[in-house]
Parts: structure tokens; C-alpha cells; sequence
């Protein structure tokens, strides 16, 4: 099968780089940026297209990896030029979209999928060694989702199907465990800044802490995972915690309350009696 990718950006860079790397075969790349387009050429040794029928003329499947907002535009070209046939197969690489976007399609008999990595991208190069280890989650018609498990069969990588309706929440999670986590730890850092501990410091004295707390979840799971003075019920140090945080960095009071009454639920009649419960969510309180 031929490989051909619409928007050259990050997502659209790293797999190509990844799928040659698996002696995928490419067509090339069709883009807005020329100059993206160039550039991912380059990487992938594939060529760059300026029109959507001599692209679509050379690719069997075609992934749209642009910005999910301009996926409609997309679409609506690929109607305009009626470029599509039954042959083909057209792949979003969106996390919260489903393939009930490519509705206006379905007369034209191809396959259509939603393949989503689960990865974030931050440059190309990285984020292609990253796609090594990364699961994939898909949905769409049978044609489509057996073009896209044949290309997962190639690069070994896993995959889970999911129903198009759970998309959106899916998504949501999936920016609770990425985006969220990059904000909770920069609240951490802005925290330990108020006591007078240098920018560099903290990062070098406390990402080993954080590495090592997300291998504790990997290998026994969140709420086995979890340390510190709620799982031992230490309500002594827990108010400590809240009087230093009023007097001292009230701005920051909100979110350990929060996350401190998300924590004893997670943790309530696991690790955690009932009457300890009660008195841990009258303190956060």
C-alpha cells in the first residue's frame, strides 16, 4: 500500500519518518506550508504534491494529519475534486473526532478510520522513536480499520477499538494524563520557587521523585502506587499543609483541597477505613 500524508506538521512528519522506517512504502506529502511539505519529504525520502487528484491518484491510503479545525476543509476538497474511489482509504489521526466527520464521504465507497496515537509530539524525530512503544486506538468502517490494522501489523505496535461515541471522553482523559499532568507539576515547581529553591535546583532534585512515582504506577497500579500522608492518614501533617498554604501561598490552597478530596476517594475502603475517610474530607474541607 501506498502511504500519503495531507499536512506536514509534527504528527504527519513523525509517522512518515516511522513508517519508513519499517520499509512502509510513502507517496509524499500535500500541505498548505510548501516548505512544510519539503521538509517531511526530505526525512521520508517521499515526494511533495501540489493538488489533491495527482495526490490522491498516487496514495492508497491517505492520513489527514492536520490541526483537527481544518480536517472539514479537508474534507470538503476531497468532495470538490471527487478524487476518492473505493480503493481508497482516507485515516484522522484526531484523539477527540470520530469518523462520523467523514460522512459527506460515504458514497464514495472507501474505508475510513480514526487511528489515534497515543503520544504526545514534540518534534518529529523524537516523537517517531516514541511511536516504538505507543498504542494506537481506532474506530471506523471495516475497510478502513483493516487498512490500519495492517499497517499496526507491520510496525508491531498495539491498538485498542473504540466505539466513536466514547471518542470525545477518551480524549478528555487522554489530556487529564498529559496536558494536566504538565500543569500539576508546574504548580508543584511554582510551589517550591516561593521558598527561595532555584529554578534548576528543583527540577534536578525533584524529577527523579516524579520519575520514579510514575514507574510505582506502572508497576502496581494508582492507588497502590500512592504515598505520602493521606494514604498513612496523618491528619496532623495534612494541617500543617492547609495552615502553611493560607498564611503563606493561599493561591495554591484550592488545588491541594481538590486534589487531596480526589485522592481519598480514590483511595476509600482500599487503603483507607471509612472513619478515616470521613475525618481526612472534614479537614480538606
Amino acid at each position: 500500500m501506498k502511504i500519503g500524508f495531507i499536512g506536514a506538521g509534527k504528527v504527519g512528519t513523525a509517522l512518515g519518518i516511522f513508517f519508513k522506517h519499517h520499509r512502509l512504502t510513502l507517496s509524499g506529502y500535500l500541505s498548505r506550508s510548501e516548505i512544510s511539505s519539503q521538509c517531511a519529504a526530505k526525512v521520508t525520502d517521499s515526494a511533495v504534491f501540489y493538488d489533491l487528484p495527482s495526490f490522491a491518484a498516487a496514495s492508497e491510503v491517505i492520513f489527514i494529519t492536520t490541526g483537527d479545525d481544518q480536517i472539514s476543509a479537508v474534507i470538503n476538497q476531497l468532495l470538490q475534486t471527487a478524487c476518492l474511489t473505493k480503493h481508497h482509504t482516507l485515516i484522522h489521526t484526531s484523539g477527540a473526532l470520530s469518523t462520523d466527520l467523514f460522512d459527506p464521504l460515504l458514497t464514495s465507497g472507501c474505508g475510513l478510520c480514526s487511528l489515534h496515537p497515543i503520544m504526545s509530539f514534540s518534534d518529529p524525530l523524537t516523537a517517531s522513536k516514541n511511536l516504538k512503544q505507543t498504542v494506537f486506538t481506532l474506530e471506523g468502517n471495516q475497510q478502513g480499520r483493516i487498512a490500519a490494522q495492517k499497517i499496526l501489523a507491520i510496525t508491531d505496535n498495539p491498538y485498542s477499538v473504540i466505539d466513536k461515541n466514547d471518542k470525545v471522553l477518551y480524549h478528555a482523559a487522554a489530556c487529564i494524563l498529559s496536558n494536566y499532568l504538565v500543569t500539576l507539576i508546574d504548580s508543584g515547581f511554582e510551589l517550591l520557587k516561593t521558598t527561595g529553591i532555584a529554578d534548576d535546583e528543583i527540577i534536578r532534585a525533584f524529577m527523579p521523585l516524579i520519575t520514579a512515582t510514575l514507574g510505582n504506577i506502572e508497576k502496581s497500579g494508582t492507588v497502590n502506587a500512592l504515598t505520602g500522608p493521606l494514604v498513612r492518614g496523618d491528619e496532623n501533617t495534612i494541617n500543617k499543609h492547609i495552615k502553611a498554604l493560607k498564611t503563606q501561598a493561599p493561591e495554591f490552597l484550592p488545588l491541594y483541597q481538590t486534589l487531596g478530596l480526589t485522592t481519598i476517594e480514590m483511595i476509600k475502603d482500599k487503603r483507607i477505613a471509612t472513619e478515616k475517610y470521613l475525618q481526612l474530607q472534614k479537614i480538606l474541607s
